[in-house]
């Protein structure tokens, strides 16, 4: 059953609109508005991220893989003689580090995992447990949580995980207590006001649900593709309703009944407020969902959040990232000629202490 759009038709009306009905307009055609921005903000993402894939995974396969041969080419030199004791220290120092990396992007790297821990004095899992204990103490030393015992933190996102859900807590907690404050001292007018109105437009919700439900109800009905079709559109009425989607109701309503949108609109004035005082409910919650979309992904990009993200500044952007991928593959590719041999090894591990050399006598 396809979903009906509230659109007015400006021919179809009335010649004088009061002030409440214009706004009644303006609120849906603002929803409409946003919710077409946010759909076309996630098919952006979704071409992007697939434009990404496309592009950008066949390199970080390729860097990956050279990087893995960096790691065993290490391994096999290390094991060989003739080093001195700070070359060998050095060797080993460049191996955990590539291995770290690569671990961090694929853990069930059995290989990987098992050359770190050849070479290193602590395991990989102790490293990573110990890092994560030191996060755990920085980050409740810096918000004042208490996040608990370490059984079930395994990685950085569990460890971020439980601290949402404990700012969760606390911030419940905090509205409760000035709940319980705000219910002891005495109501003013204005706030009971906005109380009463608040549960009036909670009750017309409810009336427009309940009314929806009673009309589409498929066990009433006995044809099985009109039962079907039913059961499509009170699943829509029933999502519409948990999440205070009043246009989505409006939207089920004009399907049913065969309303334009003025037709909901000639309503009494104070049923026409409790609709409106929903919809800018809706309105400033479109927004804010859109807007956080907006952000996330620029942020993650980094993309002007206040800039147009246009299709041409994507596919740059996608140039820019195969451009440095390409860059460090060319890299491990030149690391791996060097560690070809022992000879060119020796000469490469001189040359870089060289450059540190230089590198400090800059910074003096």
């Amino acid at each position: 059953m396809s979903r009906t759009s509230l659109q007015i038709s400006s021919r179809a009306a009335p010649a004088r609109l009061t002030l409440d009905q214009e706004r009644f307009h303006y609120l849906i055609a603002q929803i409409e508005r946003t919710r077409a921005a946010h759909t076309q903000w996630e098919a952006t993402i979704a071409g992007f991220r697939q434009n990404q894939l496309q592009k950008l995974q066949p390199l970080r396969d390729s860097l990956t893989g050279v990087c893995r041969q960096s790691v065993f080419a290490l391994d096999r030199l290390i094991d060989q003689t003739g080093w001195s004791r700070a070359e060998r220290a050095e060797l080993r120092q460049i191996l955990r580090g590539s291995s770290e990396v690569l671990l961090e992007v694929n853990g069930a790297d059995a290989e990987i995992r098992a050359l770190y821990d050849k070479h290193s004095d602590v395991d990989f899992a102790t490293l990573k447990q110990d890092e994560l204990q030191r996060l755990k103490a920085e980050a409740e030393e810096m918000t004042g949580l208490n996040l608990g015992e370490d059984e079930g933190i395994l990685t950085e996102e569990d460890l971020v995980q439980r601290m949402y859900q404990e700012m969760a807590a606390r911030e419940a907690a905090d509205a409760d207590r000035l709940n319980e404050k705000a219910q002891r001292r005495r109501k003013s007018a204005a706030e009971r006001r906005s109380e009463e109105n608040a549960q009036l437009a909670r009750q017309s919700l409810r009336e427009i649900y309940r009314k929806l439900a009673s009309a589409v109800h498929p066990d009433r009905e006995a044809d099985p593709q009109r039962r079907e079709e039913k059961n499509e559109l009170m699943q829509r009425i029933n999502q519409a309703y948990a999440a205070n989607d009043l246009l989505a109701l409006f939207e089920a309503q004009m399907q049913i009944e065969k309303l334009d949108g003025h037709a909901i609109g000639k309503v009494s004035q104070e049923r026409l407020k409790q609709y409106n005082r929903l919809l800018a409910e809706q309105l400033n919650k479109a927004k804010a969902t859109l807007t956080d979309l907006r952000s996330s992904f620029c942020v993650d990009h980094g993309l002007d959040q206040h800039g147009v993200v246009s299709p041409q500044k994507l596919h740059i952007l996608i140039q820019r990232q195969a451009r440095g991928l390409r860059g460090e593959i060319a890299q491990q590719q030149q690391f791996l000629r060097v560690l070809a041999s022992k000879t060119s090894t020796k000469r490469w591990l001189k040359q870089q202490r060289r450059f540190d050399y230089s590198a400090d006598d800059d910074d003096v």
